[in-house]
C-alpha cells in the first residue's frame, strides 16, 4: 500500500500554483512593472545624473535651476526623517532583540572612524585629508532605513535588521558630533562645533524613532495604517531620494577643485569602503545564520544622510566618496535582488 502510495505523484497545492502564475509576468505593462521593481535603483541613478546634465547645459532651465536645487535639498532631511519614521514605525521596542553581531558591527561603524580620526589628528600635513574624511563618512553613516525593506526582499530577517537599524542610527547621532570636529577644517571651538552637529544630526535620526513609538501606543489606528497600507512607502521614498542625491553627487564631482586624481582615488574609496563593509558584514553574519541581514546592516548605508551631513561639517569634495558609495552600493543591491528574482532563490536567515 505504501509502495503505491509513494509512485502517486504529488499534486501541487493549488495556491502555490496560483501565486506562481500570478508572478509571472504576462502582459507588457506587467512586464515593465517589474523591469521597473527589479531595476528601480539604477533608473533612479540614471534620472538624477541626467537631471543633472539637463539643468547644466539648457541654458533657458538656469532661472530655475538653484531654486529647485535649493528646495530639494531643504527636503532631503525631511525624506530622511520619513524614511525612518516608516521603519521605526513596525517596531515593538519590547520585542526587540539585540544579538551579538548587532555589537560587533555597531563596534566596527564607531570604532574605525575614531581611529581614522586620530591617525589624522598625529599626521595633520599628511596631505591625505580630504580621502580620509571621505572614508571616515563611508564607515560612520547609519544603516539605510530601506534596509529592512531590502533586507526582507533578499530574504533576511527584517525584525533583527531593523533592530540593528536603530542601533546604528543611535551610535551615528552620538559618534558623529564627537569625530566630525576633530577632523573639520571650520577650526571652531570643539564643543562649539560639537554642540552645531548634534542639534541637527541627532533629531534627525532619533526623533523619529520617539515619534514612530510615540504614535504607537497612543494612536494605534494610525500606526497600523502605516505598517500595512504605507510598509512599501519607504522603499520609494528611498528610491526618489537616489535621483535628488545621484545629482548633488554629479554636482560634487563635476565642480570639484580637487585633481583628477583625488577625484579618481574618493571614487575606489567609495568601491572598496563598500566592497568591505558588505563582506565583513556577511561573514560576522554567516557565524549566527544572518548573513543577509548582518551584510544589508553594514553595508546598505544611508547615504542620502552621508552626503549631506558631509557636505555641511566636512567639505563637499569629502562627500564625493559617500557619493560614490552610494551608487557602489546600489549596483550590489539591484544586482543581489535581479540574482534572487531571476535565479528562484529560497535562502532565508534564520529568524
Amino acid at each position: 500500500m505504501s509502495a503505491h502510495n509513494s509512485s502517486v505523484p504529488s499534486q501541487p497545492n493549488s495556491s502555490a500554483v496560483a501565486a506562481q502564475a500570478a508572478a509571472v509576468p504576462r502582459t507588457p505593462m506587467q512586464k515593465l512593472q517589474r523591469f521597473i521593481r527589479l531595476n528601480i535603483i539604477f533608473i533612479a541613478i540614471a534620472i538624477g545624473i541626467t537631471a543633472y546634465f539637463i539643468f547644466h547645459y539648457v541654458t533657458f532651465l538656469a532661472p530655475i535651476k538653484y531654486p529647485l536645487k535649493h528646495a530639494v535639498d531643504g527636503l532631503v532631511p525631511w525624506l530622511i526623517f520619513i524614511m525612518l519614521f516608516i521603519a521605526f514605525s513596525k517596531v515593538e521596542i519590547r520585542k526587540m532583540k539585540p544579538r551579538r553581531w548587532h555589537f560587533i558591527l555597531i563596534a566596527f561603524q564607531v570604532g574605525i572612524p575614531f581611529l581614522l580620526a586620530y591617525v589624522v589628528m598625529l599626521n595633520p600635513q599628511s596631505g591625505f585629508d580630504v580621502e580620509v574624511e571621505g572614508l571616515i563618512a563611508c564607515i560612520i553613516v547609519p544603516t539605510a532605513a530601506a534596509a529592512s525593506v531590502i533586507t526582507g526582499k533578499l530574504g533576511g530577517d527584517e525584525s533583527s535588521l531593523t533592530t540593528y537599524t536603530i542601533l546604528s542610527n543611535i551610535g551615528a547621532a552620538v559618534s558623529i558630533p564627537l569625530i566630525f570636529p576633530l577632523i573639520s577644517s571650520a577650526h571652531m571651538n570643539f564643543w562649539s562645533e560639537f554642540l552645531i552637529i548634534m542639534q541637527r544630526v541627532f533629531p534627525m535620526i532619533v526623533l523619529p524613532l520617539f515619534v514612530a513609538q510615540f504614535i504607537r501606543f497612543c494612536f494605534k489606528p494610525v500606526n497600523r495604517f502605516i505598517t500595512t497600507r504605507l510598509k512599501d512607502a519607504g522603499y520609494y521614498l528611498w528610491a526618489f531620494t537616489l535621483i535628488s542625491v545621484s545629482a548633488t553627487s554629479c554636482s560634487n564631482i563635476m565642480n570639484s577643485n580637487e585633481s583628477g586624481s583625488t577625484l579618481i582615488m574618493l571614487a575606489v574609496i567609495g568601491l572598496v569602503a563598500t566592497a568591505v563593509q558588505f563582506a565583513f558584514g556577511k561573514f560576522i553574519g554567516h557565524l549566527e545564520g544572518q548573513r543577509i541581514s548582518a551584510g544589508q546592516g553594514l553595508g546598505q548605508k544611508n547615504m542620502v544622510f552621508g552626503i549631506w551631513v558631509t557636505y555641511s561639517y566636512l567639505s563637499p569634495a569629502a562627500a564625493i566618496a559617500p557619493g560614490c558609495y552610494m551608487l557602489w552600493q546600489n549596483a550590489v543591491n539591484s544586482w543581489q535582488i535581479w540574482y534572487r528574482a531571476t535565479r528562484n532563490l529560497t535562502y532565508t536567515d534564520k529568524m
